[in-house]
């Protein structure tokens, strides 16, 4: 099993050492939950040795259990082990806590994305022109040249972005509300994670294709 630590950071543990009944173990071993954990090892993969429930579980439904395993193959892919990363976890409680309210995805997925790219050392340029050094305008418009910034002016020849001052100066505030800024962010941190992802496509994007193809077909 793989958790994400406080503390810690990305751990993997083996649960053959976990003293629980076998049934009262696969209840709390569940994905995105809280667990007060304890295990023997200091190798790559350590042994869990106990575990309980820390907080009160969390309940996610459709397209927002999708979302859950989203994150969760985020953290797996691009975080290297037993290294903490205390803000980002916080973050990531954040961004479950929303997804178990029933919320529309998007927001808590883009604001997390932020806050990771952020974490790994890639955080986006979201507030001025990196050719000018001149403030966004939310009437702007812009192309965000990936692993670059916005500019006001197309470049020649890279992976960019269209998207307004608006949709910018939003996820600069962690504000975004309208659909089209939402629409926009989604397609920015695409490509941008695309780039740190390599080749090797998400499996949660795939499983979220098939839920939308089911749920036209319905």
């Amino acid at each position: 099993m793989d958790v994400f630590s406080s503390v810690h950071g990305r751990i993997s543990l083996i649960a053959k050492g976990i003293k629980n009944k076998k049934a009262q173990k696969n209840a709390l071993i569940q994905p995105a939950q809280g667990l007060e954990l304890a295990w023997s090892g200091r190798g790559e993969l350590g042994t869990l040795t106990h575990i309980e429930p820390n907080k009160k579980p969390l309940r996610f439904s459709g397209k927002n259990q999708l979302a859950v395993f989203y994150l969760n193959e985020l953290l797996i892919r691009l975080l290297h082990q037993h290294v903490p990363h205390p803000a980002l976890f916080a973050a990531y409680d954040q961004a479950l806590c929303r997804l178990s309210e029933d919320e529309d995805p998007d927001y808590a997925l883009r604001i997390f994305e932020k806050k990771l790219l952020d974490e790994l050392g890639y955080g986006l340029v979201l507030d001025h022109d990196v050719q000018t050094g001149e403030a966004i305008t939310p009437a702007g418009a812009y192309y965000y040249q990936i692993e670059h910034g916005p500019l006001r002016s197309p470049p020649a020849a890279d992976e960019y972005v269209a998207l307004s001052g608006a949709t910018l100066l939003a996820l600069h505030t962690e504000k975004l509300q309208a659909p089209a800024a939402l629409r926009e962010a989604k397609q920015l941190m695409r490509m941008s994670l695309n780039r740190h992802l390599g080749n090797k496509a998400l499996a949660s994007r795939e499983l979220y294709r098939a839920y939308l193809k089911h749920a036209l077909d319905r």
